[in-house]
Formats: structure tokens, sequence, C-alpha cells
């Protein structure tokens, strides 16, 4: 280490460090860490430092007893795990080194980073006056900048508070509510503030799924033509009944069908009404991390941990991306006035796919508005040269969607128009009138998805927004029209049939109509583009929802099956165990919702942290009045963050857990199914 004083730098990362060192020009090289140009950097290993162990705080609470709970600590004391002992001292001789006169934090910038830091900082036993780098690139340029910008670690004081609430509620929720449950079954469960939830929701769909019982149904299905080789086809419809999937459905033991088809081979038939909606779909806002990983799982079945990982590698190894991590979808205006550079350097892929003005033209509130960029702004290529060429496959898949989002941007519309027709079948003969509907679409401006892999042409079709239950339709939305179809227009019958089809029972959630309902507190959106109130009530955050998805799978709670997630039996029997408000997405929801207000300095942690107490105390008093025996003394299953949550979970309502969000959390009332329009 250098003799004169120096400024100590806590990166959260070898690598990290190593990138902060170059700009820094501490190129020497100690044990854990470099130095050199008046500069001591270090790093974590992630979590160097953790909250203690029950044991740790108090002896007897080893036991696993039910008389013992709830535990509550009066403080909380600060351990380092036999793994990362080494490097925690490297990290707390140089904070505490008398040569040191200033550190830096520069672990990742946000509560997750901020909370690393602090801990490490505590435990130490430092003093020294803090300063905060807070970067969302590791570019050279980015790094330069930051320091440059260094702001007082006083600042992020109420980041830090929300950091450290979010680790102890999950302690408390976790440590006592897995012994209370586990005592309560006899059997080991580990229960989470948010893993809870998040497995609510998959065990309701899968009881759904299981309770199933397919209907048999018939459609009849007939092809017309208005001459010269053109044919369409419509499907038989009751008039008056909706919505037009039950208006289709003919009982299964097939007369009704049979008498129809017969009777409408040998009809007259015309088109009774037609119509044509023009349709439009601006460009999609740039990424957040949850939104490119729901869109990675849909288009290549990455997992959302996957992506998470590779998107870690794109901007910490290769400086291609920005910080991940966010669930931000706008640009402010300082990073917009990059953007010409940044397309410069990544054009060249897609030549012959850009819009005139691509990077120039400055972006509308859609893409840029500083009101909607808080800790970090939405995912984009930092436009750092090189080493596309030499990506990996995945990481390639994940850039290319990041790239061409962001070109996207400056596209038109994509533009379409959806046909209804309905045809009329008279027959004479019998005095009956049978109606069919058709449906079809053309594209009249390609617009941005020009740029768009794997989109589809039928983002038109609705469809429940985190691709829930649905039957099978009959309709034909996919057809191409006949062109020149007009009102009167007679249309030969070229044959007319029954089809069987089957009611389908509820989809299981693929972990991208996982993380959307994570997102939404289990609530069901028509809008893919949610809204930041909803963002604030949702279950964990963008960086900790992937976590908490592999938790679940590693203690077994859920499985993957190709890319559907389901629920296991043990993981049913943990939510038949568990009480209503311990599996509540709501309730999760508005601890978010609180923490969010803490780190705004809305509200204090103090009593956040009095109404998790009051809650553990409420639910381990409902989890089984008679102790328990006592169990081996084995650690419990570490609790899980504040991660994250899925649809379709039982929709509380007011009653106790409106008590209990009014009285402990101050919350005047919840709302269990507010819903948005959809915005396009």
């Amino acid at each position: 280490m250098a003799s004169q004083s120096s400024v100590a730098v806590v990166a959260e990362k070898p690598s990290v460090a190593r990138d902060i060192a170059r700009v820094l020009g501490a190129a020497a090289r100690g044990e854990g860490y470099l130095h050199g140009g008046g500069y001591v950097v270090t790093w974590a290993v992630g979590h160097l430092v953790a909250l203690a162990q029950p044991h740790e705080i108090r002896p007897e609470w080893r036991a696993w007893r039910r008389d013992q709970l709830p535990m509550l600590p009066e403080s909380w004391p600060l351990v380092v795990s036999e793994g990362t002992k080494d490097q925690f001292e490297v990290v707390r001789k140089i904070l505490v080194s008398p040569r040191i006169t200033r550190v830096i934090c520069a672990t990742d910038a946000g509560r997750e980073g901020e909370l690393i830091f602090r801990y490490i900082y505590e435990a130490a036993g430092c003093d020294k006056p803090v300063s905060r780098l807070w970067i969302s690139s590791l570019t050279p340029e980015a790094i330069r900048e930051g320091f440059s910008k260094l702001r007082e670690g006083s600042e992020y004081d109420r980041l830090a508070d929300a950091a450290r609430g979010r680790s102890r509620a999950d302690w408390l929720v976790g440590m006592n509510l897995s012994r209370a449950y586990t005592l309560a079954s006899k059997e080991e469960f580990s229960v989470g503030r948010v893993q809870t939830p998040t497995l609510a929701m998959l065990v309701d769909r899968e009881l759904a799924v299981r309770a199933f019982v397919p209907e048999d149904y018939l459609n009849v299905v007939a092809k017309f033509s208005p001459g010269e080789e053109r044919v369409y086809q419509g499907t038989w419809f009751r008039p008056g009944v909706e919505p037009m999937d039950a208006a289709m459905r003919l009982p299964a033991g097939g007369e009704e069908a049979a008498a129809i088809a017969a009777r409408v081979r040998a009809g007259q038939a015309a088109i009774e009404k037609i119509e044509s909606q023009t349709r439009r779909m601006a460009p999609l806002p740039l990424y957040d991390l949850t939104e490119l990983q729901r869109h990675a799982n849909r288009l290549f079945g990455f997992s959302a941990q996957h992506t998470l990982d590779l998107a870690q590698a794109l901007y910490e190894r290769h400086k291609l991306i920005s910080y991940p991590r966010t669930d931000s979808r706008h640009l402010s205006q300082d990073v917009a006035k990059t953007l010409p550079k940044i397309v410069d350097a990544i054009a060249g892929e897609y030549q012959g796919l850009l819009a005139p003005g691509t990077g120039q033209r400055p972006l509308g509130r859609r893409f840029v508005d500083d009101s909607k960029v808080t800790d970090h702004h939405a995912i984009i290529p930092t436009g750092a040269s090189g080493g596309r060429a030499s990506l990996p496959p995945d990481e390639a898949k994940v850039f290319d969607l990041i790239c061409r989002r962001l070109l996207a941007a400056w596209h038109d519309d994509y533009i379409w128009s959806v046909t209804t027709v309905i045809t009329l079948v008279r027959n004479g003969a019998e005095q009956t009138e049978d109606r069919f509907h058709s449906s079809g679409t053309a594209i009249q401006q390609e617009g941005w998805k020009v740029l768009d892999i794997g989109g589809g042409r039928k983002r038109e079709r609705k469809k429940p927004a985190s691709g829930d239950e649905g039957e099978e339709s009959a309709d034909d939305d996919g057809q191409t029209l006949p062109p020149h179809l007009e009102k009167g227009q007679p249309q030969q019958i070229l044959d007319a049939e029954v089809v069987r089809k089957k009611t389908r029972a509820p989809k299981r959630f693929t972990e991208g109509t996982l993380l959307t309902a994570m997102e939404t507190a289990g609530k069901t959106l028509d809008d893919k583009e949610l809204s930041d109130a909803m963002k604030e009530s949702g279950l964990g955050t963008p960086a900790t929802r992937a976590q908490i998805i592999e938790v679940l799978l590693k203690r077994e709670f859920i499985l993957r099956r190709g890319k559907s997630l389901e629920a296991t039996d043990k993981g049913i029997r943990l939510i038949d165990v568990v009480h209503p408000e311990v599996k509540s997405p709501a309730m999760t929801g508005q601890w978010e919702a609180y923490l969010k207000r803490i780190e705004r300095g809305q509200a204090q942690l103090a009593p956040f942290l009095k109404g998790i107490e009051d809650y553990v105390r409420e639910v381990v008093g409902k989890a089984g009045s008679v102790p328990g025996p006592s169990l081996p003394a084995t650690p419990p299953p570490a609790p899980v963050a504040f991660r994250a949550a899925a649809p379709s979970a039982p929709k509380p309502s007011g009653g106790a857990l409106g008590e209990i969000l009014g009285s402990r959390f101050g919350f005047a009332s919840f709302r269990p199914t507010r819903r948005r329009c959809a915005a396009h």
C-alpha cells in the first residue's frame, strides 16, 4: 500500500475494482487490493458481512422451539462468514489504516449495493468520511465522469435505511415463520416474505390446472369464395351471445352442428356486413430488466436468472450495455444527448433496417423523461467499441435485443388493418339464416417491426396479459382475406364441416409471465406498460426476482418443465399450511411500497420494522398454539430477501388483511383488483 495518505475505494466485485483501478492509475497489485495514484482499490465478493443468525444473537435461539418464538432482536449484530473472512480482513485493514483519509463507496448503484458497503463499513468499525460513486456504465469514460461528480455518502442514507429495512424484515419473517410452520406441520418448510406469495400464485395456478376438466364442444366452419379461386373461412356463431368464442360453441352431441352444416351446404351465401379498423402500435418502450427477461424467455426460453447473468456479463465484462438491474424504461435528457454516438457505434449491424434520422432526431417523452428515471435509466448499449464479434451466442442474442429495441425508437408506428366479415347463409327450403364470422389482417406500415425479432404479426390479437387461460378459438384471425370483398356480394359455398374442439386448461406460468405477475403483485393487467404505481407495490425488485425463482426451484417447491413452471406437492402443502396474510401478494407489495417511501424520505425505518414485528407476533400466534418438539440444532433455511411474485393468486379482500395493512403500516386502504386499460 502507498506510504502517503490515500483514498480507499470499495467495489462490489474484483472485476469492477480492476476497471476502476485502471482508470485511476492504481496499477500496483496487493493481496486483495490494487493501489497507486493516491488510491487503494479493494473489493467485496458479494456480501462479505451479513446479519447474525439467531443463535449468534442469543444462544437459546439455536433450538427450534415454539416457546422461543417470535425471535425479535433488540439489536442487529453483523457477522462475517467463514468463506469471506480473509477478504473482509483485507478490506477492514484498509478502511481503518491511518494512511486512509477518505472512503469511496463504489459498490453497485442500488439498494443491494448500498447495503453491502454499509455492512462492511460498520463491521470494520470505520468512521472516516464517505463519498459515493454512482454510475450506470463501466466504460472508462463513465467511470472518469463518475469520479468527477462524487457525492456525499450521507445523501444515500435513506437508500441505506430502505436496504436495512429489507434485510431485517426478511430476517424477521423468514427466521420466525419458517420455524413456526415447520414446528406446527412437522415438515421442514422455508417461509419467506416474498418467496411465499410468489409460490402462492404458482400453487393457485397449479391447482386450477389439476382441477380442470376439459369439455368437448363443436364448431361449424365453412369455406366461401367470391370466385377466381379466392377462398376465405368463417365460423358459425349465434348472434347476440358474447364473447364470440361462446357464440361459436355448439353442444358436443353433434345433432345441432350436423344440421347447421347440412343446411349451409345447401344454402345461398352473401356478405351481410364488412368493416375494417386501422390499428397502430408505437415503438415499444426501452428495456428495464424485467421486460428484457420476459422477452428473452419468450423468444429464446432463457430463464430469468440466465438473462440476468448474460446482461451482467455484457455490463461488467464487455462494457457493452448500461447497468442492467434497473426498473426504468426511460432515459434522462443528459443520457439522450449521448445517443448519436451510441447509434453510430451499433448501426453498422443493422444497415437497411434504420429509419431516417436514427440517432439524430430527438426522441419524445415516450423514451426521454427525467421524471421517470430514478436510480438508473433504461438498458441501452454504451457505444463501447469492439467486443461484439467475440460474444458467446447467448450474450450476443441479448445484446442484439437491446440494440434493436433502442434503434426501433426512431421508427414510425406499426400500422395494420383488421377486417371483420359477416357472411349470411340463407336456406330457402328450411327458412333458416346462419351467420359466419371471419376476420383477417393486413399490414399497412411495417414501421418499427422491421427490427422486431419474434414479435409476430398478430400482436393486435387481444390475449390475456400474462398468457393466462383461454380456449382454443375456431376463428381465423390470422388468415389473409381475399381483396375486394363488399357488402351484398354473393359467395360460393365450397364446404361446411363440423370441427371437434376441447376447452383448454389454464396455462401454467412461464418465467416471463411469472415476472409480470411479480411486477404487479399478482394483479392481472391488460397493459404491458405497467404503471409506476403498480411497479412500486410489486413483489421484490427487478434485481431480485430471478433469485426468488431460483430459490423456489432449489427448495423443490416448484420445478421447470420445458418453459413452464409447476408447483410441486411440497409447494402445495406449504401454501395449504400458511395463513392468508403470509401468502398475500398484496401485503408484500405494500411492504415494498413502504420501502420506496423510506428511500424517498417520506417514511421512517423504525415504524416499518415495528409493523413487521407486530405482524410476526400475530402470525406466529396463529401458527399453532401447542409447542412443537424441539428439532435438531441445525441452521434454518436462509430467509429469502426482498424479492418477487406472480399472477392469479387468491385476491385478498379487506377484512383482517386490510386491518393489518392499516394498523401496522398506515395504509388507509388497498385495492386488490386495480386495473389499467391498454395504452395501445
